[in-house]
């Protein structure tokens, strides 16, 4: 069970607190007859306890309450849906699902994505995102990638949405997954050829890392590199002008919560995600690959939640 950093304290104070009690104790006995009763304060009654003491006790059940349930394990096709699709690089596991699926909003969502789109590109004074306002659904592409570490780590989760046609409501959100490591290239094959002809490019934090790694990963498997689209829309980018220094960061959960007035529960923290695939690779339980695929897909929703804010 994991604690948190207040329930440490409170905890340490707790057994500071009966070290320095029995201390006491101790030199009260001095001098008292052989046989004489003392009272500790693990003899003591609990309304006798220190606020210290009462609040570590409450912290520690509160947090065993709030730990999520570890989640169920067994084999990704029982776990997620998907398929195997084979190509000429390989094979690679495919989940696919409609963002209502993902989200109970994301019908409002995606119905205002063009008014989303005309309202950043007027208010960012950009002359690339200029282009936004005229780009139609069938343009776009949202990008966000799950990676077994940080630079020059193996990418295996490419999470895309994309619409096949003009309107908002045929989005579809792809998520094209490495099963093991030797499927790294065939993810990014795929994933290269659905964001070709895609004009405009959704992600965050994208131009410093997602898409500069897909290129070099890439290169590394000697595979053709994506042509840069016309338009790159980072929305930490963004984010960082509007936001920094109203809150304690611009982060896309941190978004969430003050744009969106939500916050996740249960979700795996970005920084076990590369274990958790290294864990899955290793055992076949998927686990936690549960958790990092509703993760990316949810990134990828509140991507566009949050769009209607950046522009307004």
């Amino acid at each position: 069970m994991l604690l948190s950093r207040r329930a440490r304290q409170l905890l340490r104070q707790l057994r500071s607190g009966g070290r320095r009690q029995s201390d006491l104790e101790a030199q009260r006995t001095v001098g008292r007859p052989e046989g004489a009763r003392t009272q500790t304060t693990e003899q003591r009654t609990g309304q006798s306890l220190s606020v210290a003491e009462r609040a570590a006790r409450v912290a520690v059940r509160r947090a065993a309450r709030a730990a999520p349930p570890a989640p169920p394990g067994g084999p990704l096709e029982e776990l997620v849906p998907g398929r195997i699709v084979e190509g000429p690089d390989g094979s690679f596991y495919l989940v696919e699902a409609r963002p209502a699926e993902v989200h109970p909003r994301a019908a409002g969502i995606l119905e205002g994505l063009p008014d989303s789109l005309r309202a950043v590109s007027a208010a960012s004074g950009d002359a690339e995102l200029g282009r936004l306002g005229e780009a139609t659904p069938d343009q776009l592409a949202l990008l966000d990638l799950e990676t077994a570490g940080l630079w020059a780590a193996p990418i295996f989760l490419v999470g895309l949405i994309l619409w096949a046609n003009e309107q908002p409501d045929t989005a579809v959100v792809h998520q094209l997954m490495a099963r093991d490591y030797a499927e790294e290239a065939a993810v990014l094959a795929e994933a290269a050829r659905l964001l070709a002809g895609r004009r405009v490019l959704i992600s965050f934090n994208g131009r410093a890392f997602d898409l500069p790694l897909m290129q070099e990963r890439l290169v590394y498997h000697r595979l053709q590199r994506i042509r840069p689209p016309e338009c790159h829309l980072d929305l930490l980018a963004l984010a960082r002008r509007r936001f920094k220094g109203h809150w304690e960061d611009c982060r896309l959960q941190t978004l969430e919560k003050h744009l969106c007035g939500r916050e996740r529960w249960g979700d795996i923290e970005g920084q076990d995600i590369p274990r958790a695939y290294h864990d899955f690779v290793a055992s076949g339980d998927a686990g936690q690959m549960k958790l990092v695929i509703e993760h990316n897909r949810l990134d990828l929703i509140s991507m566009l939640e949050i769009l209607p804010h950046l522009g307004s």
